[in-house]
C-alpha cells in the first residue's frame, strides 16, 4: 500500500477548486476591486503578496496566497490585469524580485 503525502499546496488547491465557477468569479471581482482601490489611493502596482495583504486590510478577508496568485493569473489571462516591470517586493524579508500587477487602463468611451 502506497502512502501519499498531502501538502499545504494540495489542500489550498483543493479549497480553491471547491469554490466553483461562481465563487471564483466573486473572488476575481473582490481582488480586482481591491487593486482598483489601491490605484485610486496612489499605489501604482502590487505583488500578489502585497495584494493579499492590502485586500485583508481593506476587507478583513484573509486569503491563501495560492488563491490570490491563481486569481491574479486568471485576471491577467482575461485581460483585466497586466504585469508591471520587475521590482523588489516590499513585504519579503529576503530581497526578492516580483512581477507586480496593475489594472489595465480602460479606454475612455468615444462619443
Amino acid at each position: 500500500m502506497q502512502h501519499s503525502t498531502v501538502t499545504g499546496r494540495d489542500t489550498s488547491a483543493a479549497a480553491f477548486a471547491a469554490l466553483g465557477n461562481e465563487g471564483r468569479r466573486r473572488l476575481n471581482e473582490r481582488l480586482y476591486e481591491s487593486l482598483r482601490h489601491a490605484h485610486q489611493y496612489g499605489t501604482r502596482d502590487l505583488s500578489r503578496r502585497e495584494l493579499r495583504d492590502y485586500h485583508h486590510k481593506q476587507t478583513g478577508e484573509w486569503l491563501e496566497l495560492s488563491s490570490v496568485a491563481s486569481t491574479v493569473n486568471s485576471l491577467i489571462a482575461a485581460g483585466r490585469l497586466e504585469e508591471g516591470p520587475v521590482r523588489m517586493c516590499s513585504l519579503s524579508s529576503r530581497q526578492r524580485e516580483v512581477k507586480p500587477v496593475r489594472c489595465k487602463a480602460r479606454q475612455a468611451r468615444l462619443d
